[in-house]
């Protein structure tokens, strides 16, 4: 069973190593398509496309081992990486988790609701919750 730990406010690019960094990068591009380095992605600089506003990062765990990591930022928005890598294998778009494979979804999307990082009014909350609570 996976869970959401070590929750981080990120503020600054010197909070990050260089994989982390890459993947800021990253999940700028998925959210508006631009092609900017992390520090400008966390920069306090009115003009840069920055995600200073809200910007998290959250391990994902599972029998303590790291599985994922987990970037929220712009409110509603997140990516979610392979742990310790630039392999984003989901995304999180106006609140709710999107994920090509179906069991990384279910693994995901039951560890968000246990950890309150699911909207109730999310489409999908019911079927993760219930397989966070284990019924049918």
């Amino acid at each position: 069973m996976a869970d959401f730990t070590n929750r981080r406010r990120i503020t600054s690019v010197a909070q990050l190593n260089s994989i982390q960094r890459e993947q800021i990068a990253l999940c700028g591009a998925a959210y508006d398509d631009e092609q900017l380095p992390a520090d400008r992605r966390l920069s306090s600089d009115p003009d840069d496309e920055s995600v200073l506003n809200f910007c998290e990062l959250w391990d994902v765990v599972a029998d303590g081992s790291p599985l994922y990591e987990a970037w929220f930022y712009q409110s509603d928005s997140g990516s979610i990486f392979l742990a310790g890598t630039t392999e984003m294998v989901a995304q999180i778009v106006q609140c709710g988790l999107e994920c090509a494979d179906g069991e990384r979804e279910l693994e995901l999307g039951t560890a968000m609701v246990r950890a309150g990082l699911l909207p109730p009014g999310d489409s999908e909350f019911e079927r993760f919750r219930r397989a966070a609570d284990g019924t049918p």
